[in-house]
């Protein structure tokens, strides 16, 4: 006697998921959001910044400021890509590039939450599975966070002086995961327990880590060349004044990055880098700097960003209904 197959039922049609408000009104409160948080960051500066633009000879120091923080954004950005390139699907560079500059002015809104939201929304439309997602979030901060904690102890021996030496620390630690990059995974764990969260599934390949380490070091010293041009604008001595800018500008935006309640570490940032700028500029001027740092990096990010997503807008099919009519 023969078996007889029978075929399974048909599926029936899963019914569409209901998204609610708060969901659905996501995608028009979080640009609202982000340029409310701008906003904040601008405050009552355009007085300072006009008092900049007008000062003789201030504008080629100025343009030059906006073009090496506008370097270090995509620096920046290269560090994500390579981490995302390497742990998930191959994404399109279109597709990325909108996924990470509109996370990145995600910044500007209270709480690191709302940056991996949206690498979470807009990653899994483009096939990214949230775990993957999460994995390059963590990787690429704690990277960041290592290299700018590893840049900053060049700005000591004028600024804090031999006491520092606990600074170097951190550069030990980059150092040593430049070596051996597999270790990396383990800070990336003992960071997740102490969040209370899962640790990422997913490895980084020793090259990977490797070039975002360096593409992230990239970044610092193109940020601290912008903070040491708005110095040597207001008098800072040019030889002195550099290795304190990039080491003081990697430490303080390293470290503020950490105060998560702020948005972009406002208010802390500015704190440490009058610490640094002291030692090259009497107080008054460095509180200048420290204030046109600021004005200087949210411009030069909000033009980097805002270019880069008009220059990934979705192009439209031709066979696109709307382009027929």
């Amino acid at each position: 006697m023969t078996a007889t197959t029978v075929a399974p039922p048909a599926a029936a049609e899963a019914p569409p998921v209901r998204r609610g408000p708060l969901r659905r009104a996501l995608p028009v409160l979080f640009p609202v959001a982000v340029v409310a948080g701008i906003g904040f960051a601008l405050h009552g500066r355009a007085g300072e910044l006009a008092a900049l633009v007008l000062r003789p000879g201030a504008v080629p120091y100025l343009l030059a400021a906006l073009a090496a923080n506008a370097l270090a954004v995509l620096c920046s950005m290269a560090t994500w890509r390579t981490l995302l390139a390497d742990l998930g699907p191959s994404v399109p560079g279109r597709t990325a590039t909108r996924i990470y500059f509109t996370s990145y002015l995600g910044k500007y809104v209270p709480g690191a939450v709302w940056g991996v939201l949206a690498q979470l929304r807009m990653g899994g439309a483009a096939g990214v599975s949230a775990p993957v997602v999460l994995a390059v979030f963590l990787l690429n901060l704690i990277v960041a966070v290592l290299t700018g904690l590893a840049v900053g102890p060049i700005a000591a021996p004028w600024t804090i002086g031999a006491e520092a030496w606990w600074l170097v620390l951190p550069g030990a630690v980059t150092l040593v995961l430049a070596v051996r990059p597999g270790l990396l995974h383990r800070l990336a764990a003992a960071a997740a327990r102490l969040a209370r969260r899962p640790a990422p599934a997913a490895r980084a390949s020793d090259r990977g880590v490797r070039r975002a380490l360096a593409a992230a070091t990239a970044s610092w010293a193109a940020g601290g060349l912008h903070l040491w041009a708005l110095a040597v604008m207001l008098g800072a001595p040019p030889l002195t004044a550099l290795p304190v800018c990039v080491g003081g500008f990697a430490l303080a935006t390293a470290a503020a990055s950490l105060v998560v309640v702020l948005p972009d570490g406002w208010g802390a940032r500015e704190a440490l880098l009058l610490l640094a700028l002291t030692a090259v500029l009497p107080w008054q001027e460095a509180t200048a700097v420290a204030v046109a740092s600021r004005v200087v990096c949210t411009l030069s990010e909000v033009l980097t960003g805002g270019a880069a997503l008009l220059l990934t807008l979705p192009r439209r099919s031709p066979t696109d209904p709307k382009e027929r009519t």
